[in-house]
């Protein structure tokens, strides 16, 4: 078998596996609807049974013929779509031969009273009418079979069969000829991904209006023989469970969908009497079918995938180079890694943001940009905002020590053991927890027993209240970020002054050039590059700063250290007001890559590199 085969035979196997892996994983998804329809369906019949059934005269169990007559009611109930079998104890009701429950199985019920599945069918408690003991189950089985594809799905397969069939026989010939059907293949392949798509978002769909239809069956029935239903229809919640019962009017036969409270529902009008309607609500399941539509085009995807790896192993489409393909191969987990914890949950902040989102509200109405105009218009945001532009003056001090710092230890390139001590101890403060380093400030900031105002009263200056005092506790808190922030900034020098070349200070020496001149027209314009990248950073730092807050000050005294960050953090975790949180969040976004592309434009112009 020649090189040529071995690739066409590869690139027909990844044709085949795009096409049918699509299809495969969609029935697989269908067979769940299916299954968690019958287990609504199981619980929905049992509920039914539990209103409609008499009791037994003189006992607390049911009327065991009134069971039986209303368990083959159901099988002959018009419209109805449910397929059950009822169970007395562990006795089949509907039909007589079929093998009766197993006695583990009803005791697991009666243990658990939940819904199970028995890898046939759905199994749902039957419940006394007191809802104490399990006397009985119903088991649902959903819909077997091969899900039929629709006529678009259907077409797309045949366009997907015909063009990767093109691709593959094109392998092997001039690259032209290969780019003309390569690119009809991919279009197709996606195609074919959205149409797959669309028919499980149809079964999706399909199935909770089946189960809409089949319980307005079972609530009319149960209202038609139970009369006090019709005044109370809370009485009917055992048939509606994980949905809901609100008053309606008159409507189309048909369910819809509609948003209630901003939240997208399913829905049918359901006639309980003449002039008494009530309007059945449950969640689409077609509105958690969206994570599959990437999933989809990926498989899909995997047919031109192939043939474009087979022909760039023949030759037939320009080969990347080696170096390309090692770098993107290094880059891939940290590409995975930034759309796990930074793209997707930016997507997230922009959706809630939208949103009016609370955890202990059920609805999530739609605001648009309504969030955004509360949190402009609030003016204890515009005070944190003032507050964190105060605090990040400490970048510009910092950077200043740093620089003298980096100045006086490397200036004149010293080494040994003592610098290198040095240097490191200047490091582990930046190096520290955040949390760890806040505390033991916090002690030597306390007006008792602290460091420094142990110090203070000896000096007999007095005592300060460096935390508790609105006046000086944003001051104390900048302290504390120079200390941290210094050592970093000082090895960030360090590496810049290092890679200055010595040739140029020699010769501003030569040229009688003092100690201060040489520093401010030779090292100070050469270290320009590392001076922007310290004053970004340091800047997108400071307006980033939480933890330090939290544990020094918690934003107090009386609000003074109240940060942009903190003022999030309260309006998301103590207001439970997420949208206006996110709203907020996004909105520090763009003000940090505002400051921070005019600090490049401003300040990039004026770097000199060497």
């Amino acid at each position: 078998m020649t090189a040529f085969t071995r690739w066409r035979a590869g690139a027909l196997v990844a044709m085949a596996a795009g096409a049918l892996l699509p299809l495969g994983l969609a029935q697989r998804v269908r067979g769940r609807y299916e299954r968690a329809l019958a287990a609504r369906e199981a619980t929905a019949a049992a509920g039914y049974l539990t209103i409609v059934t008499p009791l037994a005269r003189g006992g607390t169990g049911y009327d065991l013929p009134q069971l039986l007559i209303r368990a083959r009611a159901l099988e002959e109930l018009p419209g109805f779509s449910g397929r059950f079998e009822i169970y007395h104890a562990t006795a089949p009701l509907v039909r007589a031969t079929a093998p009766p429950l197993a006695a583990a199985t009803l005791q697991r019920l009666r243990r658990e009273v939940a819904v199970r599945w028995t890898g046939e069918a759905a199994l749902a408690p039957l419940l006394d009418r007191e809802g104490w003991d399990v006397v009985g189950a119903v088991a649902a089985r959903p819909a077997a079979g091969i899900w039929p594809l629709s006529p678009w799905s259907l077409g797309a397969l045949l366009l997907l069969l015909v063009a990767g069939t093109q691709t593959v026989g094109a392998i092997g010939k001039p690259r032209d000829v290969w780019r003309q059907t390569v690119r009809p293949y991919g279009l197709v392949a996606v195609l074919f991904g959205v149409a797959v798509f669309a028919d499980l978002r149809g079964a999706a769909g399909d199935a909770t209006d089946r189960w809409l239809y089949d319980t307005r069956l079972l609530m009319q029935e149960a209202a038609a023989r139970s009369p006090e239903i019709r005044s109370a229809p809370a009485g009917l919640s055992p048939l509606a469970r994980g949905a809901e019962i609100v008053p309606g009017d008159s409507s189309p036969s048909t369910a819809w969908r509609r948003a209630a409270g901003g939240v997208l529902k399913a829905a049918v009008a359901v006639r309980l009497a003449p002039g008494r309607w009530v309007e059945l609500r449950t969640p689409p399941a077609e509105a958690g079918t969206d994570v599959w539509l990437p999933v989809m085009l990926g498989l899909a995807a995997l047919g031109p995938l192939g043939a474009l790896l087979a022909a760039w192993s023949t030759g037939t489409a320009p080969r990347p180079r080696r170096e390309t393909v090692a770098a993107w191969g290094f880059l891939a987990p940290s590409v995975l890694h930034l759309a796990a914890f930074s793209f997707v949950p930016l997507l997230v902040v922009l959706y809630v943001s939208v949103h009016h989102w609370s955890p202990i509200e059920p609805t999530r109405a739609f605001v648009a940009l309504a969030n955004y105009g509360h949190v402009v218009r609030d003016p204890v945001v515009w005070s944190a905002l003032g507050r964190t532009l105060l605090y990040a003056l400490y970048v510009p001090v910092s950077m200043a020590l740093a620089l003298g710092l980096a100045v006086m230890i490397g200036g004149r390139r010293r080494s040994g053991a003592a610098m290198s001590v040095l240097r490191a101890l200047f490091l582990l403060p930046y190096a520290s927890s955040v949390v760890a380093v806040a505390l033991v400030w916090q002690w030597m900031y306390h007006p008792d027993f602290g460091l420094i105002n142990q110090l203070l009263t000896r000096a007999r200056l007095g005592p300060v209240n460096w935390l508790g005092d609105p006046r000086t506790a944003l001051g104390a808190v900048m302290l504390v970020s120079v200390w941290m922030q210094l050592g970093y900034q000082l090895t960030v020098f360090l590496a810049g002054l290092r890679a200055i070349p010595q040739p140029y200070l020699d010769a501003a020496r030569v040229d009688g050039a003092s100690a201060w001149q040489r520093f401010w027209r030779v090292t100070f314009p050469l270290l320009s590059p590392v001076t922007l990248f310290v004053l970004v950073t340091g800047i997108i730092g400071a307006f980033q700063v939480f933890a330090l807050v939290m544990v020094l000050t918690g934003g107090g005294p009386l609000g003074a250290t109240d940060v942009i960050v903190s003022r999030i953090y309260r309006i998301g975790w103590e207001l439970l007001q997420f949208g206006d949180a996110s709203a907020l969040a996004l909105l520090l976004v763009a003000v940090l890559f505002g400051a921070t592309w005019a600090q490049l434009k401003l300040l990039d112009g004026r770097v000199e590199h060497a």
